[in-house]
Order: C-alpha cells, then sequence, then structure tokens
C-alpha cells in the first residue's frame, strides 16, 4: 500500500487524538479510543447514539473489542451527502479506517450514517485478513456490492451496513422501517 501525504497526516492526527491534551475531543467514553474525532458534534452524536440505540451501542462495543481504530470527521463541501471508509494503514497490531460523513441537519439521520458507516468498520474488525486497499477490495467483493457513487473511484456496499443504518434510525425514532420518513440522504448512499 502506498502511503500518500493525506494517509500520513490521518494516521498522525489518529496518534496525536489518544494525548492527554486531546483527551477532551476524543470519544471519552471508549477507553482505548477505538473512534476518535475532534470535531465537538460529532463527539455529542456518538454519546447520544450510545444512549438512544442498542444497534449503535453494539457496534462500539464490537469495535471497543477489535483492532480497528476509527478516526471520524465530517466531510467537506455542501455536497457531501453520504459516507465513506477508507482504509489508512494496519501498524502495531492495529489498523486504522478513516470515516467521513456529511454534516446533516438532522442529528438522528447522521448517528443512522454514523452507524452504517461503523458497521463497516466492524465487517473489517471481523475480517483480520483485511490489511490494506486491496484485501479490503477483495472483501468486499466477497460480502458486498458495487455502489454507485457520484465520487470518482469503485465504491463498495454491504447489506448488513444498510441495514444497520435503519435500525439505528428505527432505535432513535422508535418507528418501524416502513413508517420513517424517507430522508434527504439515503443511509444506502453510504459506502467504503
Amino acid at each position: 500500500m502506498t502511503l500518500t501525504p493525506a494517509r500520513i497526516v490521518l494516521f498522525v492526527l489518529s496518534l496525536i487524538a489518544t494525548s492527554p491534551a486531546a483527551t477532551a475531543q476524543t470519544f471519552d467514553d471508549d477507553p482505548h479510543h477505538h473512534i476518535r474525532t475532534t470535531d465537538r458534534r460529532l463527539l455529542r452524536l456518538l454519546r447520544d447514539g450510545l444512549r438512544s440505540s442498542d444497534t449503535f451501542r453494539r457496534l462500539v462495543n464490537r469495535l471497543r473489542r477489535s483492532d480497528v481504530v476509527v478516526f471520524l470527521e465530517c466531510a467537506g463541501g455542501e455536497r457531501a451527502t453520504g459516507g465513506r471508509l477508507t482504509f489508512i494503514s494496519a501498524v502495531g497490531g492495529y489498523r486504522y479506517v478513516h470515516v467521513r460523513v456529511a454534516r446533516l441537519p438532522s442529528a438522528d439521520v447522521q448517528i443512522a450514517l454514523i452507524g452504517h458507516e461503523l458497521r463497516h468498520a466492524v465487517e473489517i474488525a471481523d475480517a483480520p485478513s483485511v490489511v490494506d486497499d486491496s484485501s479490503l477490495a477483495r472483501e468486499y467483493e466477497r460480502i458486498g456490492y458495487l455502489s454507485p457513487r457520484l465520487a470518482p473511484g469503485v465504491s463498495f456496499d454491504s447489506a448488513a451496513a444498510v441495514e444497520a443504518g435503519y435500525q439505528v434510525l428505527r432505535d432513535l425514532s422508535g418507528k418501524e422501517r416502513g413508517q420513517l420518513p424517507t430522508p434527504n440522504v439515503q443511509i444506502a448512499t453510504a459506502g467504503y
């Protein structure tokens, strides 16, 4: 795998997030900091998801027991509508992934989108053979499907991640899937 400048920056940011000075900006309910963010709004949404959704809580707890570390941030630009997970590196016994999610006006839909992407991180945690971009693509060829995206490049999704996003939304709203309003963003547009 080629370490691009962007991947190096993300890796350094993930290391910085574990320093004592950054503790207030990490997901401090997680003693091993398996989910890291410098965005206060995302930190609040992570806590809300943990408090309000059994599905979200199960995803976070699975990541806590894994070797996968997630660096979470909001995607820039007004056109960002979904989420994306990219593999950063496997080093020191940990695998690092970067999750970008759109900044959405609905907190519940954004928590569901985060849940969708965390499900992808769990899929990686469940596949120890995923150690770089190539092995990630092979895994998603096996467990997922190609997902059309507006962004350049190949994108995959999985039925499990789509369902996880909808289940988090059901948990938060207390409604069944058929009763949910159609959000401005389809959770299924998220992918790895």
